[in-house]
């Protein structure tokens, strides 16, 4: 059974700690630009999801390539080598890649982590101190 939104939220009220601002919304599903909550209410969705929903709610080569990927690997952290991860990170150095764009990530990692010095990972490029 679905729970409402303000059953949900009395959920997060009680067991999770209030780190961030939510909006009064549970959301249920998502599909392109849109998304419903727990009611089935559709909202314009024009939050970019701290980057990760730029192509929008489920589209579907997103989809088949997140069921390739964990029919492969579901998680692997960086204490372990993968071929794809040295791949993505081979890719700003060839000059096809160059030509069509770049990774990178925004943020103040470094200002919230204290003392981490720098990226994470040989595959990540990272402008620090920029919020947009």
């Amino acid at each position: 059974m679905t729970l409402s939104s303000q059953e949900t939220i009395a959920l997060f009220d009680k067991y999770v700690i209030p780190n961030y601002g939510r909006f009064p919304v549970s959301l249920a599903r998502g599909e392109g630009s849109y998304v419903w909550d727990n009611e089935g209410k559709r909202y314009l969705d024009l939050f970019p999801g701290w980057g990760c929903n730029l192509l929008g709610h489920c589209p579907p080569k997103v989809i088949e390539a997140v069921q390739k990927q964990m029919s492969d690997l579901i998680h692997v952290p960086n204490s372990w080598y993968t071929e794809s991860q040295g791949r993505w990170a081979e890719a700003p150095f060839d000059p096809q890649f160059r030509r069509s764009g770049v990774f990178l990530q925004f943020g103040d990692r470094g200002e919230r982590g204290g003392n981490q010095a720098g990226p994470t990972s040989h595959a990540e490029i990272e402008v620090q101190n920029h919020h947009f």
